[in-house]
Parts: C-alpha cells; sequence; structure tokens
C-alpha cells in the first residue's frame, strides 16, 4: 500500500468520532486559493443574491472565512500538476463511505495534492502528510454530505448555471472563456472536471442559502444593544416605533381546503387564550410555527414601514399591550399578533469618532500552521519592512486574507469595527508604524498604520453596520451548527486497506 494512506491509517480512527468545524477546516481548504490568477470570483450563485447595503464585511471586519470550499468558488485555477505517477496508473480503493456515496484513494490523494502544491506556491511549511489526508477526508466527507443532501430537496443546477458560473471565472480572471480552458489544460484540469466541480460548488451554496443564511434573522433589540456595547446611536430619526409579537400557524402552499381550515381554527383557539390573559410568549414559544418562537415570538422594534404590512394595518391604531382584534392571514399563513411596545421617535445624532486608516498581513493559523510559526515568519518579514520592504508589495505577496489583492487595504475604520485584538494593536501604533505580530481569530497579523482621522458616522450608518455584523456573526454560527447536525446523521465508514499496495 502507498505509504501516504498507511500513515493515513491511524488518523482515521481519531478523525471517526468528530466533526471538524468549518472554521478548522477553512485553514486548511483556504490553502486551495492560494494558486490564483490574480482576481476573487463571486461565483454564479452569489451574484444572484444583491449584495446588501454594508455587507457582507471582508477579512477581519465580521467573521472568519466560513464556507469551506474549493478553489472554484474563489475563481481560482489549480497549479500545474505535481511530477510523479499519474493517479490513474494507480489502483484505487475506498477510504471512506458516506451514506451510500463513497470516497476513493485517488480522489483524496488528488485533492491532498493541490493543497500541497497551494503550499509550496505560498513558501508555507508542509504539515505532517497524515494530518493533511485527515484533514482533507473530513472536507470531502462534509462536502459528499452536503450534496446529498441538496439531491434529497430537489435542488438542482442547470448547464446555463454553469455556463453563467464559467463566464464568471473567466471575467474576474480578465479571460475569455477560450482562455479559461486553455489555463486549465496547462494547469493539467480537464474542462469537464473543473465544470462538475463549480456546479458541486453552485450547488452547495444555494443548499446553505436555503437551509441556513434564509433563515437568520436580526432583530432591532439586537442592534440596539451592540450600539449600546459600542457607544453608538438608537433609531432612526423621526419614526415611531412599534414591537409586536406573533404567533404563526403555518400553511403549507398546497395545502387543501380542510387543513387551510384546521389552521385557521387553531389561529382563533390561540387568539382567544391570548386575550384571556394567556402569556403571549410562552403560547407563541410551545405553538408558533415562526423561526422567532424562541424569543417568544417577539420582532424587535421597528419602524411601521419595517413591518410586514398585514401586521403594520394592524397595529398603527392599537395600544401596548393589546392583542389584535382577529387573527391575521398572510401567504405564510395565519397569525396572532400583540403590540408589546410603541416608542415615540428619536432624535438620531451623527456620531464622532475617531477613524483610522489601517493596512496589514495575515497568516492564517490552524492544523497547518501554529500561531508560533507564523509569528516567527511575520517576525522575519516585519524587520524586512522596517528595513524598506514596501509593505502593500509584502501583503500582496504573502497575507491569505481577502485584502492581499489591494496590498493589505482595510480603508478608514471606526471604533469596534474590527476584533479587539487587532484594534488594540492598531489604537497603540503612530502613522507609518508596524506592529509586532498580533495574534486574533483569524490567525496572525502585522499592522500598519497610514492615518487618522475625526469623522461623523450616521445612526442609519452604524445600525446597518450593525446589522451586518451581527448577521455574520449569527450566519456563521448557524452554518457550523447545520454542518454539525449534517455530519452527525451521516453513515460515516472509515476504510483502508493496508494490504494495498
Amino acid at each position: 500500500m502507498n505509504n501516504d494512506m498507511m500513515a493515513f491509517q491511524s488518523n482515521a480512527d481519531r478523525l471517526a468520532t468528530r466533526v471538524a468545524p468549518a472554521r478548522r477546516l477553512g485553514a486548511m481548504t483556504k490553502a486551495l486559493v492560494a494558486l490564483a490568477l490574480g482576481a476573487v470570483l463571486v461565483p454564479a450563485v452569489h451574484a444572484q443574491q444583491p449584495q446588501k447595503k454594508g455587507a457582507p464585511l471582508k477579512g477581519i471586519f465580521s467573521k472568519p472565512d466560513s464556507s469551506p470550499s474549493q478553489p472554484l468558488l474563489q475563481g481560482t485555477l489549480p497549479g500545474p500538476t505535481a511530477a510523479g505517477t499519474p493517479r490513474s496508473q494507480l489502483v484505487d480503493e475506498v477510504v471512506a463511505v458516506v451514506n451510500t456515496d463513497v470516497i476513493t484513494r485517488r480522489e483524496l490523494l488528488n485533492r491532498a495534492d493541490l493543497v500541497e502544491r497551494t503550499f509550496r506556491a505560498q513558501n508555507r511549511p508542509l504539515p505532517p502528510r497524515a494530518d493533511l489526508l485527515g484533514e482533507v477526508l473530513e472536507q470531502l466527507i462534509l462536502e459528499r454530505v452536503q450534496a446529498q443532501t441538496a439531491k434529497e430537496s430537489g435542488i438542482r443546477v442547470s448547464d446555463a448555471d454553469v455556463d453563467r458560473a464559467v463566464e464568471s471565472v473567466a471575467q474576474r480572471n480578465n479571460l475569455s472563456v477560450p482562455q479559461l480552458k486553455s489555463k486549465l489544460t496547462e494547469s493539467g484540469m480537464a474542462y469537464d472536471k473543473y465544470r462538475d466541480d463549480l456546479r458541486q460548488e453552485i450547488l452547495l451554496a444555494r443548499l446553505r442559502e436555503r437551509d441556513v443564511d434564509s433563515k437568520v434573522q436580526v432583530y432591532d433589540g439586537e442592534i440596539d444593544n451592540y450600539l449600546a456595547q459600542q457607544g453608538g446611536g438608537a433609531a432612526a430619526a423621526g419614526e415611531q416605533e412599534y414591537n409586536v409579537a406573533q404567533i404563526l400557524v403555518p400553511v403549507a402552499e398546497d395545502a387543501t381546503a380542510d387543513q387551510k381550515a384546521a389552521a385557521r381554527s387553531k389561529a382563533e383557539s390561540l387568539l382567544k387564550q391570548a386575550q384571556s390573559g394567556t402569556d403571549f410568549a410562552k403560547l407563541a414559544r410551545e405553538n408558533s410555527g415562526a423561526q422567532d418562537a424562541a424569543q417568544g415570538g417577539e420582532l424587535g422594534l421597528r419602524p411601521i414601514g419595517r413591518l410586514p404590512a398585514v401586521f403594520a394595518n394592524a397595529v398603527v391604531d392599537m395600544k401596548a399591550g393589546q392583542v389584535a382584534g382577529q387573527v391575521i392571514e398572510s401567504p405564510a399563513g395565519y397569525h396572532v399578533i400583540k403590540l408589546l411596545e410603541k416608542r415615540a421617535p428619536t432624535t438620531a445624532i451623527a456620531t464622532k469618532v475617531q477613524q483610522t486608516q489601517v493596512r496589514h498581513i495575515l497568516i492564517k493559523t490552524g492544523a497547518t500552521m501554529s500561531a508560533d510559526d507564523a509569528r516567527r515568519q511575520l517576525a522575519g518579514l516585519r524587520d524586512r519592512i522596517v528595513h524598506g520592504y514596501d509593505f502593500a508589495d509584502a501583503a500582496r505577496r504573502f497575507s491569505q486574507d481577502g485584502s492581499a489583492s489591494a496590498g493589505g487595504e482595510l480603508g478608514w475604520v471606526s471604533p469596534g469595527q474590527l476584533v479587539p485584538e487587532f484594534e488594540q494593536a492598531m489604537n497603540l501604533l503612530k502613522p507609518g508604524e508596524v506592529s509586532q505580530p498580533v495574534q486574533s481569530q483569524f490567525g496572525v497579523h502585522l499592522i500598519q498604520v497610514e492615518g487618522r482621522r475625526e469623522a461623523e458616522v450616521p445612526v442609519d450608518r452604524q445600525r446597518d453596520y450593525a446589522r451586518s455584523v451581527i448577521r455574520e456573526q449569527k450566519v456563521q454560527a448557524a452554518y457550523e451548527d447545520w454542518l454539525r447536525e449534517l455530519r452527525d446523521g451521516a453513515h460515516v465508514e472509515y476504510r483502508v486497506n493496508r494490504q494495498q499496495q
């Protein structure tokens, strides 16, 4: 048997009972994106989702890289195939069974080879082969479980979707589609394989959007709390705010008349209980089919224009503490609502803050890169910068953050916008100074302050930013929980044949 697989045997046993969370896998999977032609892809699946003002935030601004992805999703092309025996000439074997699918030795080794080539291109130390194979296998397992879930859910990716993704990759890399095909040939990857991998990436992204991203909500109360912690303002000026709680009895789109009647009857019964004084939050937690049920059905303070129209029409003349007089029907089903609070308009005052223009170089840490190794690398790089090496050029060459292509530039940032470790180190620097290596949840950084200024941040901008930060945090947590549930619910059998040569 190949020595790689013999070394991996002990790791397979160790990995069999655990799920590698997205953040841990990110250090490994993001190694796949370093052999880039240039720009980063926003794939077709992402392009279909309009970018909301203030989000998503990149790099250290809001969240670690989360979605475990191959280079395709990042718009990069693989490097040339390493010299050696072609995989097609090797005897293949099954290394893992994931429900009804298998992962083969060839598939595992091909992916591991890609990671290794990327590490070498980055001049990063290679992890032990057994550790690499273990991490890559776990990544393949997670991808396979997600693909199975997508298939079972009826999610499909058409050839036209893949065509658009290919065109997007080409455009982002300043190539035509024929030039992209040529580059793929040079790298040793068949065009059909590239399309297949793109199709899978789009499939997984759509699954995540449906099962995770679309279900995350941010409430005004959460924004208020965040801004209070950051010393920011409150609601936008001039609008009366309403805090509404709901109980939803859901109705499926294809529900029969009898099913609709039963749902309405249940909603009317709940309405009577609420009107008689039964605790509304308890009723919501025990009976509501809405995503806010765990919060007692509470939507949070918001202007009337940001309430669902059917709710707004009902509550505009209600008093705080009052339950609506009748069940409200919507496309989602039947609602019982209560007005918890009505708040008078506030006066919004722009907040003056000291902003810092900053850039950084990031080396990510994880199973394949220890914090000590990252600090040593950055300490050597800092010495070169202090003695004249251009910081921006160093960032473009060595940084593993999304800001690398811009020379590590993060722009003008306000207090509370960066993770605490980074911000504390940044605040100690004078313009032009370079920090010692600084560790955060994202890895180890070198930081350079370029300038400082005082600026006004309008309250609506503060709230937009807070909303995006809170949402990204909640999406990340929900995604990790979702992945863990998928993995825990899958039947995974590790197989490594020691006798296979």
